[in-house]
């Protein structure tokens, strides 16, 4: 039996969808990418319902991890859970390996994957907002984050962009000022 494990196989998927768009999403693409015969990707993957939904609950667990390491360091305050989610979103975007572009391809087979992202996006949003005193603001830098990483997923913005690091520079300080 072959070693690799779900969470390989779930890289090797998000890797087909960055070198080969989310139309060739295919087990047999993964299963060649990943070294697996179809037959050990479907030992852990019956469908590609399955793996796409796999790939989304661990894109999100990426992000909350990162937004729970950066609460841990930065303690609480009115802006800290704002700003623990910019920090998570531009940690995703750091490096094009690690992108979660799940994202595209749930959306282009089928738009209810998304269902459990929309679910913790308005968790957050309640929370964030409940948690200072001009919650649109804190919905708009928490937006301007979220473009930017969709602009990184397209592919429309990079990360060696002089932008970039400017633009995350302004959106961590201004959660940080929020009341």
């Amino acid at each position: 039996m072959s070693k690799v494990g779900k969470d390989e196989i779930i890289r090797a998927a998000e890797e087909v969808v960055r070198e080969k768009g989310a139309r060739k999403l295919t087990l047999d693409a993964v299963a060649a990418q990943c070294g697996l015969s179809k037959g050990g990707l479907l030992h852990h993957f019956r469908t590609k319902q399955a793996l796409l939904q796999a790939m989304l609950e661990s894109a999100v667990a990426r992000e909350g991890g990162c937004a729970a390491d950066y609460l841990a360091r930065a303690g609480d305050g009115p802006g800290t859970a704002l700003a623990a989610r910019i920090h998570s979103m531009f940690s995703l975007m750091q490096d094009d390996e690690s992108l979660p572009r799940s994202l595209i391809a749930a959306v282009a087979e089928d738009p209810a994957l998304l269902e459990p992202i929309r679910e913790k996006e308005e968790r957050v949003r309640r929370e964030i907002c409940a948690s200072v005193k001009d919650p649109e603001l804190a919905q708009l830098l928490l937006f301007a984050s979220r473009g930017m990483f969709f602009a990184r997923v397209f592919g429309l913005m990079e990360p060696g962009d002089p932008q970039f690091e400017r633009l995350r520079e302004r959106l961590l300080a201004m959660a940080a000022d929020i009341d």
